[in-house]
Protein backbone atom coordinates (compact mmCIF):
# COMPACT_ATOMS: atom_id res chain seq x y z
CA UNK A 1 0.00 0.00 0.00
CA UNK A 2 1.17 3.36 -0.77
CA UNK A 3 1.71 5.36 2.16
CA UNK A 4 3.09 9.52 2.11
CA UNK A 5 4.35 11.48 5.30
CA UNK A 6 6.17 14.56 6.03
CA UNK A 7 8.69 14.54 7.89
CA UNK A 8 11.56 17.94 8.32
CA UNK A 9 9.93 19.65 5.34
CA UNK A 10 10.76 16.42 2.67
CA UNK A 11 7.81 13.94 1.69
CA UNK A 12 8.67 11.02 2.01
CA UNK A 13 7.28 7.58 0.09
CA UNK A 14 6.85 3.96 1.19
CA UNK A 15 7.26 1.76 -1.35
CA UNK A 16 5.08 -0.85 -2.44
CA UNK A 17 6.85 -3.76 -1.90
CA UNK A 18 7.25 -3.07 1.78
CA UNK A 19 10.22 -1.56 2.60
CA UNK A 20 10.41 0.77 5.14
CA UNK A 21 13.28 3.17 3.98
CA UNK A 22 11.78 5.97 2.45
CA UNK A 23 12.85 7.41 -0.89
CA UNK A 24 12.44 11.05 -1.38
CA UNK A 25 9.59 12.81 -3.28
CA UNK A 26 11.68 15.58 -4.49
CA UNK A 27 14.99 13.57 -5.53
CA UNK A 28 16.34 14.54 -2.41
CA UNK A 29 15.68 18.27 -2.59
CA UNK A 30 12.86 20.72 -2.49
CA UNK A 31 11.77 22.56 -5.46
CA UNK A 32 13.70 26.56 -6.00
CA UNK A 33 10.58 29.00 -4.65
CA UNK A 34 11.48 30.00 -8.27
CA UNK A 35 9.71 26.92 -9.73
CA UNK A 36 6.29 27.36 -8.70
CA UNK A 37 4.81 23.98 -10.62
CA UNK A 38 8.04 22.22 -10.05
CA UNK A 39 6.96 20.27 -6.95
CA UNK A 40 3.67 19.63 -8.89
CA UNK A 41 5.25 17.82 -12.23
CA UNK A 42 7.54 15.77 -9.06
CA UNK A 43 4.32 15.08 -7.63
CA UNK A 44 2.18 13.68 -10.65
CA UNK A 45 5.39 12.25 -12.25
CA UNK A 46 5.18 10.57 -8.77
CA UNK A 47 1.57 9.76 -8.97
CA UNK A 48 1.62 7.92 -12.43
CA UNK A 49 5.00 5.31 -11.44
CA UNK A 50 3.24 4.32 -8.64
CA UNK A 51 -0.18 3.87 -10.64
CA UNK A 52 1.80 1.53 -12.96
CA UNK A 53 2.99 0.00 -10.04
CA UNK A 54 -0.51 -0.79 -8.64
CA UNK A 55 -1.36 -1.77 -12.69
CA UNK A 56 1.50 -4.42 -12.42
CA UNK A 57 0.36 -5.67 -8.46
CA UNK A 58 -3.21 -5.68 -9.12
CA UNK A 59 -4.63 -9.28 -10.04
CA UNK A 60 -6.04 -9.46 -13.85
CA UNK A 61 -9.47 -10.25 -12.76
CA UNK A 62 -10.10 -7.03 -10.98
CA UNK A 63 -11.57 -4.96 -13.44
CA UNK A 64 -12.81 -2.54 -11.09
CA UNK A 65 -9.64 -1.47 -9.55
CA UNK A 66 -8.10 -1.83 -12.87
CA UNK A 67 -10.19 0.63 -14.51
CA UNK A 68 -10.28 3.43 -11.72
CA UNK A 69 -6.01 3.12 -12.04
CA UNK A 70 -5.85 3.34 -15.35
CA UNK A 71 -8.24 6.80 -15.30
CA UNK A 72 -6.40 8.02 -12.45
CA UNK A 73 -3.34 6.84 -14.69
CA UNK A 74 -4.59 9.35 -17.54
CA UNK A 75 -5.80 12.25 -15.67
CA UNK A 76 -2.62 12.45 -14.00
CA UNK A 77 -0.72 12.66 -17.68
CA UNK A 78 -3.24 14.72 -18.59
CA UNK A 79 -2.67 17.03 -15.66
CA UNK A 80 1.42 16.71 -16.13
CA UNK A 81 0.96 17.85 -19.72
CA UNK A 82 -0.68 20.86 -18.39
CA UNK A 83 1.67 21.50 -15.60
CA UNK A 84 4.25 21.44 -18.15
CA UNK A 85 2.53 24.04 -20.51
CA UNK A 86 1.57 26.69 -17.60
CA UNK A 87 5.73 26.21 -16.76
CA UNK A 88 6.59 27.22 -20.64
CA UNK A 89 4.35 29.86 -20.59
CA UNK A 90 5.91 31.16 -17.32
CA UNK A 91 9.38 31.23 -18.66
CA UNK A 92 10.85 34.72 -19.76
CA UNK A 93 11.15 34.81 -23.61
CA UNK A 94 14.15 36.04 -25.18
CA UNK A 95 14.56 40.13 -24.97
CA UNK A 96 14.96 39.90 -29.24
CA UNK A 97 11.20 38.23 -29.31
CA UNK A 98 9.78 41.98 -28.52
CA UNK A 99 6.62 42.24 -30.20
CA UNK A 100 6.02 45.97 -30.04
CA UNK A 101 6.71 48.62 -32.53
CA UNK A 102 9.02 51.51 -32.11
CA UNK A 103 6.23 53.83 -30.90
CA UNK A 104 3.84 51.22 -28.61
CA UNK A 105 7.48 50.61 -27.17
CA UNK A 106 7.98 54.07 -26.38
CA UNK A 107 4.25 54.22 -24.81
CA UNK A 108 5.15 51.11 -22.52
CA UNK A 109 8.58 52.75 -21.42
CA UNK A 110 6.81 56.11 -20.46
CA UNK A 111 3.92 53.85 -18.77
CA UNK A 112 6.16 51.90 -16.77
CA UNK A 113 7.50 54.86 -15.56
CA UNK A 114 4.18 55.80 -14.21
CA UNK A 115 3.09 58.52 -16.36
CA UNK A 116 -0.81 59.10 -17.57
CA UNK A 117 -2.17 58.79 -20.97
CA UNK A 118 -2.00 62.37 -21.10
CA UNK A 119 1.28 62.93 -19.83
CA UNK A 120 2.71 60.31 -22.38
CA UNK A 121 0.88 61.90 -25.19
CA UNK A 122 2.40 65.59 -24.43
CA UNK A 123 5.96 63.68 -24.11
CA UNK A 124 5.59 61.92 -27.92
CA UNK A 125 3.72 64.71 -29.19
CA UNK A 126 1.24 62.59 -30.06
CA UNK A 127 -2.97 62.82 -28.94
CA UNK A 128 -4.42 61.19 -25.84
CA UNK A 129 -6.59 58.85 -28.34
CA UNK A 130 -3.36 57.72 -30.56
CA UNK A 131 -2.19 57.04 -26.74
CA UNK A 132 -4.68 54.99 -25.75
CA UNK A 133 -4.72 53.19 -29.49
CA UNK A 134 -0.93 51.92 -28.42
CA UNK A 135 -1.84 50.70 -25.22
CA UNK A 136 -5.04 48.47 -26.69
CA UNK A 137 -2.63 47.42 -28.96
CA UNK A 138 -0.31 46.43 -26.46
CA UNK A 139 -2.71 44.32 -24.24
CA UNK A 140 -3.75 42.64 -27.62
CA UNK A 141 -0.38 41.46 -28.13
CA UNK A 142 0.95 40.68 -24.52
CA UNK A 143 -2.29 39.12 -23.36
CA UNK A 144 -2.96 41.85 -20.31
CA UNK A 145 -5.97 43.61 -19.56
CA UNK A 146 -4.35 46.48 -17.55
CA UNK A 147 -1.54 48.34 -18.03
CA UNK A 148 0.81 47.05 -15.04
CA UNK A 149 -0.19 43.32 -16.19
CA UNK A 150 1.54 44.90 -19.26
CA UNK A 151 4.29 46.73 -17.44
CA UNK A 152 5.40 43.22 -15.29
CA UNK A 153 5.04 41.20 -18.65
CA UNK A 154 7.37 43.44 -19.99
CA UNK A 155 10.00 43.82 -17.50
CA UNK A 156 10.20 39.98 -17.07
CA UNK A 157 10.66 39.44 -20.44
CA UNK A 158 13.39 42.03 -20.46
CA UNK A 159 11.50 43.95 -23.32
CA UNK A 160 11.62 47.40 -21.64
CA UNK A 161 13.88 48.80 -18.92
CA UNK A 162 17.54 49.13 -18.47
CA UNK A 163 18.64 45.50 -20.84
CA UNK A 164 16.74 47.34 -23.51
Amino acid sequence: MLHVRAMHSRAYLCKLTGDSSPCPLYNGAMPDSNEPLASLQNALSLLIEQAQAYELALPANNYAARAAVSALTRLARQAQSEALSAAESLQPRESSEDPFSPREHEVLTLAAEGLTNKEIAYRLGISERTVQFHINSIFHKTSTNSRTEAVVLALRNKWIGKNK
